[in-house]
């Protein structure tokens, strides 16, 4: 990337938006900037590093693999997003692993010079804040899943998870490119078998449809209802 495109990058990235050009001309150029290939670890699990990134361009996944080697899948993550802000705070070790899916450019700050820019930036302090909150309710949401609900409706959660973060037309929504079997099982802890299942179900009553490397979810409403009901939130 050149120097315009580090600020255009930058510039994207939700809790930077409200800095003044020349506030983020300074966060870019005390970054440190580095490429990452698919399949790259870019931080690792219980790691001491305390930095923390900026995903400038490219899509990354937060993962922790168990000691036999089972992978849980947090999250992915696409270009604009923070990450790493939780050691980069309290100075403790890594909680999660981040990978690379596609070619990556990762801009970093040492923990110091970004709590540095807390202090300096109200601004981007409240937006960390809010980005946190967000993320506890995202967790906590997941938690009430994993805790009330089946196999079933944990997909169909997850696949609605996917399809709010995914363009929308018409009531439907396109997931590019289509998460595979094991994703969604890592996902929600399960095994692929009960996932192809589900989808199999889901495709049989006209719900999803398979389109090339996408997956087309046909009636968002439809499959909000499903898990809404699932969780005895449906409206009467």
């Amino acid at each position: 990337m050149d120097h315009q495109q580090q600020l255009h990058a930058l510039g994207r990235v939700a809790i930077l938006a409200g800095l003044s050009p020349s506030a983020l001309e300074r966060v870019v150029t005390s970054c440190k900037w580095r490429e990452f290939v698919p399949g790259q670890q870019i931080l690792a699990y219980q790691d001491p590093s305390t930095d923390v990134h900026f995903l400038a361009a490219g899509r990354a996944r937060v993962i922790i693999y168990s000691r036999e080697g089972k992978a849980v899948v947090f999250t992915d993550l696409n270009a604009g997003t923070m990450f790493g802000e939780i050691a980069a705070i309290d100075r403790g070790p890594r909680s999660a692993s981040v990978e690379a899916l596609e070619n990556s450019s990762i801009a970093s700050l040492t923990a110091d010079q970004f709590e540095n820019l807390l202090l300096r930036e109200p601004r981007v302090a409240l937006a960390t804040l809010r980005q946190f909150a967000s993320e506890v309710r995202r967790l906590s949401e997941r938690v009430l899943e994993f805790s009330t609900l089946v196999v079933q409706n944990r997909i169909q959660a997850e696949l609605l998870r996917l399809a709010a973060s995914s363009p929308q037309h018409h009531g439907e929504a396109i997931i590019s490119p289509a998460p595979s079997l094991s994703d969604i099982a890592n996902r929600i802890s399960t095994h692929r078998e009960a996932v192809s299942r589900e989808l199999s179900r889901l495709t049989s009553v006209g719900l999803i449809r398979r389109q090339g490397g996408d997956l087309r979810i046909r009636d968002v409403a439809r499959l909000e209802e499903f898990v809404r009901e699932a969780k005895g939130e449906a409206e009467y």
